[in-house]
């Protein structure tokens, strides 16, 4: 019983100095937002099934990083998700939103995205999403501005690296 008692405590330091711990808090804490991509009417070509899953995959991952970007007044998770035009314009809404001292939650209620364009050379896609979002404005602790909606979003994604990337991401309303 003490050996046991001896092993659980070893193994419990040895993930503490690991740091595991904070990792496993922070991967159960960072929930993707759900994103149901159709791919019915995609042209010129039909969507792969292994690129539908990397375009749900990291357009989930890109709205997860814009919602902690701005919760976090951080812009680090930009650019691991976003480029271009994308990129510039949330990187200035971070720095901007950091010198008024606010922050912006994203309470992400999920994603249907239509995939309306498919490039010949398999480099960029076009969506359509209809979000559901429901956005708080704080100031500190408190909420100054809430508002939900459905908020229909035009989206360029384009591979780079291991990844796709949203390189366009705009309000159509």
């Amino acid at each position: 019983m003490k050996l046991a008692r001896l092993l659980i405590l070893t193994i419990g330091v040895a993930i503490a100095i690991s740091g595991a711990v904070p990792l496993l808090k922070r991967i159960l804490a960072d929930t993707k937002p759900s994103v149901q991509l159709n791919i019915a009417a995609t042209t010129p070509r039909a969507v792969e099934d292994t690129t539908q899953q990397s375009i749900v995959r990291d357009y989930s991952a890109a709205w997860q990083g814009l919602s902690s970007a701005l919760a976090n007044n951080n812009t680090a998770p930009l650019a691991e998700n976003f480029t271009g035009y994308a990129l510039d314009k949330f990187m200035e809404r971070v720095k901007q939103q950091a010198q008024s001292g606010l922050k912006t939650r994203i309470v992400d209620h999920g994603h249907k995205v239509d995939a309306v364009f498919y490039s010949p050379d398999g480099s960029a896609i076009e969506l359509k999403d209809t979000a559901t979002l429901e956005t708080q404005v704080l100031d500190g602790d408190t909420v100054i501005h809430s508002d939900q909606a459905q908020v229909h979003y035009y989206a360029i994604m384009t591979g780079a690296e291991d990844r796709w990337k949203v390189r366009v991401l705009e309000n159509t309303q």
